[in-house]
């Protein structure tokens, strides 16, 4: 069913389990954010109403409003998180693919840090980048089909070539820590050189995508329902109507889990499928049918310095 080492990639993260414990905090400060800025909201539009009738009423509006206000913020500082948070751990696990000892303890948050600033000096070029890679990878979709996929609806084709160009995306990562792993001094040109393997493997690279994304979302609903008892037994001597809230938090805290520890996982698992994909090369494919499709892959090689007119 998939190609990669589950094992090996537990044993991966279990080398850099410093850098996971310390994004496990990072995404568990976000959980926390999530449930604060739902409270705040709440209570502030109480307070604006104090002097209605009902102004406990307004509060459910109020928590809807200040969760999805957070929900706003964690979007728009995507670039910050992937900088700081994805990026060092990628770093990590590409080098030890590469067989470098690492720092142990702290001294992993700082290494993976250096190693981000080094290949990535700019935020916002990080996440240029990054979105190319992204579309690149969408564009991928349209010119490798799926054929067990195929149907005669049009509406129903569209959904399911939405969802490969989905599936795709998710190994944007795995083209960022190429670039740690090839040594390249120019990220456009060992995201070029790691997309024109992607699309060479691409059946290969979405099935195991696949099997990967299904056993990280399995670790979320493991957890989901523990949270949500720990959950409910918190709130259970307090006389207010928390409405489908726990519900939310559950979901909320699950995903911190899943983004620390299986998102890491499974990135770590897909690397090391990639990088071995990428040694059997003989040489890096041209591309050349990425070129004619995809403007953002045309975009990566003029940044890269590269033509293949």
């Amino acid at each position: 069913m998939w190609d990669f080492d589950l094992l090996a990639a537990v044993r991966a993260i279990e080398k850099s389990m410093a850098y996971v414990l310390y994004r496990l905090l990072i995404c568990l400060g976000a959980a926390l954010g999530y449930l604060l800025a739902t409270l705040a909201g709440a209570g502030t539009l109480v307070g604006f109403a104090s002097l209605a009738k009902n102004a406990s009423s307004l509060g459910p509006i109020g928590a809807v409003f200040g969760f999805a206000l957070f929900a706003y913020l964690m979007y728009k500082i995507r670039p910050t998180w992937l900088n700081a948070v994805n990026v060092p751990q990628l770093a990590l696990l590409a080098d030890q693919e590469r067989g470098v000892t690492l720092p142990t303890g702290k001294a992993q948050i700082g290494y993976g840090k250096q190693r981000t600033a080094a290949c990535f000096p700019s935020t916002a070029g990080l996440f240029a980048l990054d979105e190319a890679i992204r579309q690149t990878q969408r564009d991928m979709a349209d010119f490798h089909p799926c054929h067990r996929l195929a149907v005669d609806q049009p509406r129903v084709k569209k959904y399911l070539n939405l969802m490969l160009q989905r599936l795709s995306a998710m190994n944007h990562q795995t083209m960022l820590a190429w670039h740690f792993f090839s040594g390249s001094d120019q990220p456009w040109r060992s995201a070029a050189e790691g997309l024109a393997v992607h699309e060479q493997h691409f059946d290969g690279m979405t099935k195991n995508r696949l099997a990967a994304t299904l056993f990280s979302w399995l670790g979320f609903l493991g957890f989901y329902p523990l949270l949500l008892a720990g959950i409910g037994i918190l709130v259970e001597g307090i006389p207010i109507n928390f409405s489908f809230w726990p519900w939310v938090f559950a979901g909320v805290f699950a995903w911190a889990i899943k983004a620390a520890f299986f998102d890491a996982i499974i990135e770590a698992a897909m690397m090391e499928y990639f990088f071995s994909l990428a040694r059997k090369e003989t040489g890096i494919p041209s591309g050349e049918a990425l070129y004619r499709q995809s403007d953002a892959y045309r975009e990566i090689l003029q940044k890269a310095g590269q033509s293949l007119e």
